[in-house]
């Protein structure tokens, strides 16, 4: 029926003829009702908010003091802990260290005093008595203690005790809190009160840049019981120390509020003032309590304290959780039930009056809604259909026909399922054998034929129409979301790519470290070897042994060597190198290491140059060469090394094993392929991963050594590999300038020899007894020192030290530390750092013509020589 032809009908009430005064009366009854049920619910609802809003004010200031009373008491709690402390000190002569220890251990406080960052002392220090204080220090156990920050104060403080002494605690070891004015403070107020004091808000020394919070220090003054206590000046005299706890706030907070306070935020100041530097505790802030864009608390108010040496202001507010809302809410709905209530007695009234208008009216409305519905369908973006139970199209909206290249009246009739991939059909029916009255509604993604032989992905959500509990059509909204799962694809890439990274960074890490030990153990070998050779004839029985132990040390330093090229820090001598004079130049080894395959060169001539170290570029090719010629067992094979040049784009770098670490632009590359056996899919991605093999075991770092010399070069690799067809190693290095050509290099004096002190510093012992042995037999005179803040000192009394071989990787102070105070010494020392690692990870460290010189450990007598010749 056209829409034209039904028009709005309106009625008005109006009053019968001949109906009496009484009805005429009762007709006006509605609008007494509603008149009457909305002045008493309004009276009522008034009454009862009233009551709310004094009932909730009184629990407002019960919880305030509540909140303010639970922190002084577990404040005071805390201050019990160091009068237990300072009472120990009363108790004995002299507190030790394992007595503190065993003391705090009683305590038990991550258990009873959870906040309490520690207990500790910290002891009166007079200027004339800190030498002796800090040698005693030394003599328990601390070779570098020392009382910090550095200058000349009237009286001095340090943290001598402070437990649990973990990694946290030991930051504060030997710190003077006196020198700093805020701890100065509380600490001069309860050295002449006696009493406890707190600072106000400070960062601890502990603190480190995660979880980084404010923190409060509570002191009590320890006095000599020996002595008169009576005035400030007499307690300034008997003054020993303090007992100390430091305090971090939010930890504190959270343990004195285990479940934070509902629908109540509050502040804590140290300080009877509202400011930055005296605010403590947010509970807003430091619990992240979210605010919503609400008016102004209703409730707000604040409280002082005095206590601990200073006045404390606590200010609340309510928050829109506060139980008051509850009751304005209950009080809301009282309000909405008594309106309703009225509404119901009015509606009644009018109910029959306009049951004829109300028909007309909802009829016009669901026509209305129907034709919205038409149009909203025909305009959505939205792919919109219906279906029947078995799949054939009865309205299609004109998006879906758009997106399927066909008009709107060619697909009805048509099966939903023949727009699918074979293998979701049969999803189709299963979730359409699965509608029902309770659970109508099923989403779900889906590929269809899209244009050519792509795929396209939608996400439809269908829900089923029943009739007497049976599905009789299906009313299906649908979008494309083909960019989206390419997108997510795109991102398990990344991801994957990420986590490799990540698994191979760390294992280079580790790798590097233990290379970096391996070498200082490596040195005493070769050391002492390389000494005893010089001091035995050529025809000396244990000569023999002396070489075999040389070679085993070489080849355990070759092994160095590839943990260090592992883990990117390997190398050694970067410079502008050909790749095709290389490989030429290496052609008759590889063919040695290439079993039973046949070596063809293809190199792309000209070839641009790479920046590399070319030891590592020989043992990428060494490594691949093998690794192929083992593929070929016992047949024979074919091994092509391939050069050539290319421009890497964006996407091209995607591709590629540590292509995340490269650039766009021009790069070289070579390959070595192979005809032998190939990989799996599954074994390729694992072949870098350390000591990994497909072969017998004990073949040491092999692949792994090159992915970390190509990571180190900031090159990529793309391996192509088939079981039965071989596999392709294809290694890209960025392009460079041409190649200069070769400087002759500088013969060695193997009979050369030096005079004069040099100062020896590395923590090792063997590498200090060997490095000593050798300095002597180059004719030196060598001072040994085992860290930096002895050889600091040795400098300082032997001021005709020629030159200083300096480790760069100690505890305490490293050698980079250590260099920089030397040369504050002396800005004309000459300094040769020592270290596992490569020179070119270890000079960037330092200013061009900052260090004399650079020996890798393990180095032999021969190394020394040149380089002590050098630096003369």
């Amino acid at each position: 029926m056209p829409t034209e032809s039904v028009q709005p009908i309106e009625t008005a009430a109006l009053p019968l003829r001949g109906v009496s005064y009484w009805g005429r009366t009762v007709n006006l009854l509605p609008y007494l009702v509603l008149t009457l049920s909305l002045l008493m619910t309004l009276f009522f609802w008034r009454q009862y908010d009233r009551s709310l809003t004094s009932r909730f004010q009184t629990a407002f200031q019960d919880k305030s003091v509540e909140i303010v009373d639970r922190f002084m008491n577990r404040m005071i709690d805390d201050e019990q802990v160091l009068r237990g402390a300072a009472g120990l000190f009363n108790a004995s002569e002299s507190v030790t260290r394992n007595e503190w220890h065993r003391f705090t251990l009683s305590l038990a406080l991550d258990r009873n005093y959870p906040g309490l960052q520690g207990l500790g002392f910290a002891e009166v220090v007079r200027p004339e008595d800190k030498d002796r204080h800090v040698r005693r220090m030394r003599s328990e156990g601390f070779p570098t203690y020392r009382i910090w920050p550095e200058g000349e104060r009237p009286v001095y403080s340090a943290i001598i005790y402070l437990e649990p002494f973990d990694w946290r605690n030991q930051r504060a070891f030997g710190y003077d809190m006196f020198s700093e004015a805020n701890r100065h403070n509380a600490m001069a107020k309860a050295r002449d009160t006696g009493d406890a004091t707190l600072t106000n808000p400070v960062f601890l020394v502990q603190e480190t840049e995660t979880d980084r919070q404010k923190g409060v220090l509570m002191y009590l003054p320890v006095y000599d019981g020996t002595r008169p206590a009576a005035t400030p000046e007499q307690r300034r005299d008997a003054l020993k120390g303090w007992a100390y706890s430091p305090i971090r706030i939010r930890d504190f907070m959270s343990a004195t509020f285990p479940r934070p306070p509902q629908g109540i935020a509050f502040r804590i100041y140290t300080e009877n003032r509202v400011s930055t530097d005296t605010l403590l505790f947010d509970s807003i802030a430091d619990w992240k309590i979210p605010l919503p864009q609400d008016p102004p608390p209703l409730f707000q108010s604040s409280r002082t304290v005095t206590k601990f040496g200073r006045q404390w202001l606590f200010t609340f507010q309510s928050l829109p959780s506060f139980a008051l809302e509850q009751g304005k809410s209950q009080s809301r709905s009282y309000l909405m039930g008594g309106l309703v209530v009225s509404a119901l007695l009015t509606v009644i009234a009018f109910m029959l009056r306009h049951a004829h208008t109300s028909a007309i009216r909802a009829a016009l409305a669901l026509r209305e809604s129907q034709e919205r519905y038409r149009k909203i369908s025909e305009d959505s973006p939205a792919y919109i259909c219906t279906y029947l139970p078995d799949g054939t199209l009865t309205y299609v909206n004109p998006a879906l026909a758009k997106g399927a290249h066909m008009a709107q009246a060619e697909m009805a009739g048509k099966n939903f399922l023949e727009f699918l991939l074979p293998e979701y059909r049969s999803q189709v029916l299963d979730f359409l054998g699965a509608l029902s009255p309770e659970y109508p509604t099923d989403t779900r993604e889906l590929a269809f034929f899209g244009p050519g032989s792509s795929v396209l992905w939608h996400q439809w959500t269908n829900r089923g129409i029943f009739d007497e509990g049976r599905l009789v059509e299906v009313q299906g909204v649908g979008q494309d979301i083909t960019e989206r799962k390419k997108a997510e694809e795109e991102r398990v890439r990344y991801e994957q790519q990420l986590l490799h990274a990540q698994k191979m960074e760390s294992l280079g890490v580790l790798a590097g470290g233990i290379a970096h030990d391996f070498n200082n153990i490596l040195m005493a070998i070769i050391g002492n070897v390389d000494l005893s050779l010089m001091k035995l004839p050529e025809d000396s029985p244990i000569t023999t042994n002396l070489k075999n132990i040389e070679t085993a040390a070489n080849r355990a330093a070759y092994l160095a060597k590839q943990m260090l090229a592992y883990s990117g820090k390997g190398r050694f001598l970067v410079e502008k190198a050909d790749l095709n004079r290389l490989i030429e130049d290496l052609r008759h080894v590889l063919e040695t290491s290439a079993g039973n395959a046949d070596i063809k060169l293809d190199l792309a001539r000209p070839l641009p140059a790479v920046e590399a170290d070319l030891t590592q570029m020989r043992q990428i090719l060494m490594n691949l060469v093998q690794n192929s010629g083992e593929s070929m067992g016992e047949q024979r094979g074919e091994i092509t090394i391939r050069t050539g040049a290319v421009n890497l784009d964006r996407d091209s770098v995607k591709g590629l094993i540590l292509g995340e670490n490269m650039s766009e632009g021009p790069h070289v590359f070579f390959e070595v392929v192979d005809n032998g056996s190939g990989m799996d899919a599954e074994v390729v991605p694992k072949i870098f991963d350390p000591f990994f093999t497909t072969k017998f075991t004990g073949r040491g770092l092999g692949l792994a050594a090159v992915h970390g010399i190509v990571r180190g070069h900031r090159g990529g690799i793309r391996i192509y590999s088939e079981p039965g067809h071989g596999t392709t190693f294809k290694v890209l290095l960025p392009a460079s300038e041409p190649v200069p050509e070769p400087v002759q290099a500088e013969p060695v004096q193997d009979d050369w020899r030096g005079e004069g002190k040099i100062l020896l510093v590395d923590d090792e012992e063997t590498v200090r007894n060997i490095g000593t042995r050798m300095l002597i037999e180059l004719g030196y005179s060598p001072i040994a020192a085992s860290g930096g803040e002895e050889a600091l000192s040795l400098y300082r009394d032997n001021p005709d030290v020629k030159a200083v071989i300096l480790d760069l990787t100690m505890p305490g102070m490293d050698g980079e530390e250590c260099f920089r105070q030397l040369q504050l010494l002396d800005p004309k020392v000459r300094v040769i750092m020592s270290s596992g690692f490569s020179e070119q990870d270890v000079v960037q460290k330092f200013d061009d013509r900052a260090l004399a010189g650079f020996i890798q450990k393990p180095y032999t007598l021969k190394a020394l020589r040149e380089v002590m010749r050098k630096a003369s």
